[in-house]
């Protein structure tokens, strides 16, 4: 497995393969599956849930999506799996239905990091795809991350961005700025009730 560079969407070369309409993938394809290794291991890595084939700069229906393991905390202040890590490989995906209903929720994306946005999306999709042995596969009215994430990566294939599906640009924000003014006062406030003579522990 190696890590792959993501394409950015604030870089007008790798916006052209972003706005890409992907084409089909042919099946069997026996480079998928180091591809898809490949695919994983950069989205871990970068701490996403979904990675499009375009953002490795690759214009072909494939996306890989990684749904984290639920967790639950008992009385005793351990935390006990109730559900486990999911994960997802669909080759030419295609939303067959979708709720009429939408949810409206902060969307960031691994092609411009740091930023997020209220993007309205359906509450639940079907979505139809292959495997990679070619076998026709269907997710029936997918919901919560799974149906968001489906939505996010197959606009990727479409050339969409989740920019272009923001209705109130203002909503736009780089969070990772905000983070680190607050990081900041924190430190400053922390700095100052560090060098007072006070005994009980800094409030900051």
């Amino acid at each position: 497995m190696s890590l792959r560079r993501i394409l950015r969407i604030d870089n007008p070369e790798d916006k052209k393969i972003l706005k890409t309409n992907c084409r089909p993938i042919k099946l069997p394809n026996r480079e998928l599956k180091q591809l898809i290794a490949d695919m994983f291991e950069t989205m871990h890595d970068a701490t996403g849930v979904g990675l499009a084939a375009p953002q490795v700069g690759l214009p072909i229906r494939l996306t890989v999506i990684w749904i984290p393991p639920v967790y639950e905390k008992q009385e005793d202040g351990t935390e006990v799996e109730t559900a486990p890590a999911e994960e997802y490989v669909l080759i030419n995906p295609k939303i067959v239905k979708m709720s009429n209903e939408e949810i409206i929720r902060q969307e960031g994306c691994l092609s411009l990091p740091g930023w997020y946005g209220d993007v309205p999306r359906a509450t639940w999709v079907t979505v139809e795809y292959q495997d990679l042995n070619g076998k026709m596969r269907r997710i029936r009215k997918a919901d919560g991350l799974l149906g968001w994430a489906i939505q996010h990566e197959v606009d990727h294939l479409n050339g969409i961005l989740f920019t272009e599906r923001i209705r109130d640009l203002s909503t736009l924000r780089d969070l990772t700025k905000e983070q680190d003014a607050e990081t900041s006062a924190a430190d400053q406030v922390a700095r100052t009730t560090e060098q007072s003579p006070a005994t009980d522990t800094p409030k900051v």
